[in-house]
């Protein structure tokens, strides 16, 4: 195990599972995860100018082969100005992974207009993803990266979700990075 912030963690997760390509529009409740970006130069940043470019850029991503296409946005407004992107790639079957900001910890739920603030989030995201979650401690992010990367290449493609709060992505701790997943794609039955 080794202590590093959140956003660390995520960044060196992503990298272990084969992303070298973000597509993001940064904003305030992501400062950590890009720190952590910065830090990680193997992975090149693509910004966009609105949070539909990130979904829809990852999508083209996946589809011409470039690996799981990565979108990363702000919550609330962010992650639902990308949703559009996303339903196209939940559509078209296309495996992306979108990683969207969330308010603080002690705030979600609280409906108390912090911003970018929505009720319920991962439940206005669950009917266009296969598969959503919502990170809360630093040490469940590669856990939770390693999972989002089993539902991408398992089954039908179609986009997964992870949503980190800021606190999170700051925060130290103790963080074990797992082992990229080996998802072998089946061959499809031959009558």
């Amino acid at each position: 195990m080794v202590k590093m912030t959140g956003g660390q963690a995520l960044m060196k997760s992503l990298y272990q599972e084969g992303v070298r390509v973000i597509f993001g529009l940064p904003g305030v409740q992501l400062y950590h995860a890009l720190d952590a970006l910065y830090k990680q130069p193997e992975i090149r940043l693509i910004t966009t100018r609105h949070e539909q470019a990130t979904t829809y850029m990852a999508d083209g991503y996946s589809r011409a082969g470039g690996g799981i296409g990565t979108a990363l946005m702000v919550p609330g407004p962010g992650l639902l100005n990308a949703a559009a992107g996303i339903s196209t790639a939940f559509s078209a079957s296309s495996p992306i992974l979108v990683v969207a900001g969330q308010i603080e910890r002690d705030l979600i739920g609280a409906d108390r207009g912090i911003l970018h603030e929505i009720n319920d989030q991962l439940d206005t995201i669950r009917p266009i993803t296969k598969w959503a979650h919502r990170i809360l401690d630093p040490a469940e992010i590669p856990l939770a990266v390693h999972e989002a990367f089993h539902h991408l290449k398992t089954g039908r493609p179609r986009p997964v979700e992870i949503e980190i709060p800021p606190e999170t992505l700051a925060e130290v701790s103790e963080v074990e990075l797992r082992e990229p997943g080996d998802f072998p794609r089946p061959a499809p039955a031959i009558r």
